[in-house]
């Protein structure tokens, strides 16, 4: 029984983990984090509406080079925490580099959870609208989050069988 909780409790932590990174990759690299009537934005150009071929590099201010850096150690720092939580879990001697993992994980949304905040606070007042990219981006934060403490509760598992069968 406690082995069929901890499969649930990897998969679980492997599926949130790679949605996040699919989501915050998509999230990066779209233009859809604001719009209003006559444009649409994300981080890095800004657009006419109806037009994406007359985009413009957005000016980058201290705080979107902020948001930009934050989500990209997000990313980074989201998927390296996967692997190594993914490579240490089975590996009754490796239990510290899927400890690693989670923390890793759990830094990845640390940074999201702070761009998405910094994000908010700087574009909230001129926008008239959050666009998808900005929901993928708080999705990311949160599904980090659940990852992290599912794969916490994973190698916590793992541990006590370990000590168990020992």
């Amino acid at each position: 029984m406690v082995q069929a909780i901890i499969i649930v409790l990897f998969v679980v932590t492997k599926l949130g983990a790679w949605v996040a990174c699919t989501l915050g990759l998509k999230a990066v690299t779209s233009n859809y984090w604001t719009y209003t009537d006559s444009y649409y934005a994300g981080l890095w150009k800004q657009c006419p509406e109806r037009s994406t071929l007359t985009c413009q590099t957005m000016e980058a201010t201290a705080s979107l080079n902020a948001v930009r850096a934050f989500v990209i150690m997000g990313i980074v720092f989201g998927f390296i925490g996967t692997i190594a939580y993914s490579s240490g879990f089975w590996n009754r001697r490796a239990i510290r580099v899927a400890q690693a993992g989670y923390g890793f994980i759990y830094f990845g949304a640390l940074c999201w959870t702070v761009a998405m905040i910094v994000y908010s606070v700087t574009y909230g007042a001129a926008s008239v609208a959050w666009g998808y990219s900005y929901a993928f981006g708080w999705a990311c934060s949160g599904l980090l989050n659940f990852a992290g403490g599912f794969a916490h509760a994973s190698v916590s598992k793992q541990q006590q069988q370990i000590s168990e069968a020992a």
